[in-house]
């Protein structure tokens, strides 16, 4: 059994919340959507999102607007990219020298983790990745699947918001608060304040 770090991805890896105001805001101009209003959402499954944004609607016409701006999502990020948290290369080395494998598990929709890993170019240092557009479960679930997949046994995972935290709880795993993103967790069993300190974490 192998030791892994998995991580999330808004708020975690990378902060994409501009981007994805400017293209959904262009397929749906009518939701007025503003950073603030994405950054209290993060972390949230999709049908969260249609019931805040769009409660004007019937939840499976919401969701078809959802998932318009998903596709269009991924299409411009995978143009123009969005903002890296600090040298998250470097990290990611420094990890795998140190014998960890390396994951992502997000709630976010199918295909956006590999727009990230494309448009980054650190998909070589992934050993796998899951996302609740693939699995449609719960992220404790998802997390769960990932470890079992690749035999991932002593495992922590990474995240911003309180979500993280008790998904984490859940799986049975331990939780790194990355207090650099967009959430808050008052007591997690680990707090880094940017990527960097994992390496010093597990050092």
């Amino acid at each position: 059994m192998k030791k892994a770090v998995i991580f999330d991805m808004d708020g975690t890896l990378w902060d994409s919340v501009d981007e994805i105001v400017e293209s959904w805001n262009k397929t749906c101009p009518e939701m007025h959507i503003r950073r603030e209003q994405l950054i209290g959402l993060m972390g949230k499954t999709m049908d969260c999102f249609a019931k805040e944004l769009l409660s004007e609607y019937k939840l499976d016409e919401a969701m078809e607007i959802i998932h318009a701006c998903e596709r269009d999502e991924n299409e411009y990020l995978s143009h123009v990219g969005a903002k890296l948290y600090g040298d998250i290369r470097k990290v990611f080395e420094t990890l795998r020298d140190m014998g960890y494998e390396i994951g992502i598990v997000s709630n976010c929709q199918a295909g956006y983790i590999e727009v990230f890993l494309k448009s980054s170019g650190l998909g070589k240092y992934f050993r796998g990745h899951l996302c609740f557009g693939d699995t449609g479960l719960e992220k404790h679930d998802t997390i769960l699947k990932l470890m079992n997949t690749y035999h991932l046994k002593d495992t922590v995972y990474v995240g911003d918001t309180m979500g993280d935290f008790l998904s984490c709880r859940k799986a049975g795993i331990p939780f790194v608060f990355a207090s650099y993103g967009f959430g808050d967790v008052p007591e997690p069993d680990y707090r880094i304040s940017r990527p960097a300190d994992l390496t010093k974490l597990f050092g």
